[in-house]
């Protein structure tokens, strides 16, 4: 199987002004990678009401302390080589084995990867629920870019919880393991390093994009129409550039049955709403508004991320001018290496090659991978339509 390039998303980075570099710090840091930094003293963002949290403690037992911060002057790179396995004897031991083959994860000095977590939560336990929402803000330094790198839910992995194997939808490693089990599903399945989390439930996103007077989307009518049946509300319009309240704009972003294309679609329509809030920052939010903003999110996020830490990231943010990086955005696994169920199954997942997936993400953020596929390598997607099904 060679590896193709998909279609990546690009959206060009316009100049902003000068006077709204505080607020286009915080977009990146806290809202496109949901996270508050930058604005002040080492006690402002203590009061903001962030949820700070070690690895321990966010997943109630187990942890590793690679989480506790990062030293730049001092952080590796990894470029081991790993290799795909060969001869396995089924579907279930091959996901196994490629979660198991730790080998060396890709990262680099000059990249910073935060992963994002959206919560289906209630009330203030960001602990509870399935993590619908995943994506990886990849900042390079060097190339001066962000990606947003969306996982799609409902790929079917292994992982594990204090050192319990499962096999499930991508989205309950959060729901039964917390962030470390989710944060190690990605990792060992992507083999990528993954600096630090940010984990907010939904009403996040309803509160903030209100706080800044909504945001501007294309909305077809049948979107329109799918949101007020499901949200029960009325009003929603359509067309181009039309403004969305943060309800409306919420469940734009968890809208996945109406799709043909179910979560690859959603997932795209999640970056979308991230871009549409970068851009309504650019052209109008005043320092007074991005107080507010930031007090307004703040109580959502829950993450490891301690509070002297987010202070340097808003620090070099500034100083590398994060706020001019041109924003990319793609979707893992990409088309080329999943597969929809066969018919009859009962389960809707995506089966994921992911050994192939990894290598395709690896290029997409560091240019270039360490995962090696021998030729004959059978795939999940082999062993799975060979067995017809599970």
């Amino acid at each position: 199987m060679s590896l193709r390039a998909d279609v990546t998303e690009v959206v060009p980075a316009s100049k902003p002004k000068r006077k709204h570099h505080v607020w286009l710090i915080i977009i990146i840091v806290l809202l496109a990678i949901i996270l508050a930094a930058g604005i002040g003293l080492y006690v402002f963002v203590r009061t903001l009401g962030i949820t700070f949290v070690d690895i321990e403690d966010a997943n109630k037992g187990g942890g590793s302390d690679i989480y506790a911060g990062l030293d730049e002057e001092h952080y590796e790179e990894y470029h081991g080589i790993i290799t795909a396995m060969q001869g396995n004897a089924g579907l279930s031991d091959l996901l196994r084995g490629w979660y198991q083959n730790k080998g060396d994860l890709m990262s680099s000095r000059n990249i910073l990867n935060i992963l994002i977590i959206g919560i289906d939560a209630t009330g203030n336990e960001p602990m509870v629920g399935n993590s619908d929402a995943m994506m990886l803000a990849s900042i390079n330094k060097e190339k001066k870019t962000i990606t947003l790198c969306s996982f799609l839910r409902d790929s079917y992995t292994y992982f594990e919880v204090d050192g319990a194997g499962r096999f499930s939808k991508l989205n309950a490693a959060y729901a039964e393991g917390g962030a470390k089990a989710l944060i190690d599903a990605i990792e060992n399945n992507y083999k990528l390093k993954i600096d630090y989390f940010a984990a907010v439930d939904f009403d996040a996103f309803i509160d903030v994009i209100d706080a800044i007077g909504g945001i501007n989307l294309t909305v077809t009518q049948m979107e329109a129409e799918a949101i007020m049946d499901y949200a029960k509300i009325t009003g929603v319009p359509y067309g181009e550039n039309v403004h969305l309240t943060g309800e409306q704009a919420l469940y734009f972003a968890r809208m996945r049955k109406i799709y043909t294309t179910g979560d690859v679609q959603r997932t795209e329509n999640q970056r979308r709403v991230i871009n549409a809030v970068i851009q309504k920052a650019k052209a109008n939010l005043s320092l007074t508004n991005l107080t507010k903003v930031v007090k307004t999110l703040a109580p959502h996020v829950y993450t490891n991320c301690s509070a002297t830490r987010l202070i340097t990231l808003g620090g070099n943010a500034v100083l590398g001018q994060w706020y001019n990086y041109q924003v990319r955005s793609m979707v893992a696994p990409p088309e080329s290496a999943r597969a929809e169920p066969l018919d009859g199954e009962n389960w809707w997942v995506w089966i994921v090659d992911y050994p192939f997936a990894a290598q395709y993400v690896q290029k997409e953020i560091f240019g270039e991978t360490n995962i090696v596929i021998p030729d004959g390598t059978e795939s999940a997607i082999d062993i799975y339509e060979a067995n017809g099904g599970f």
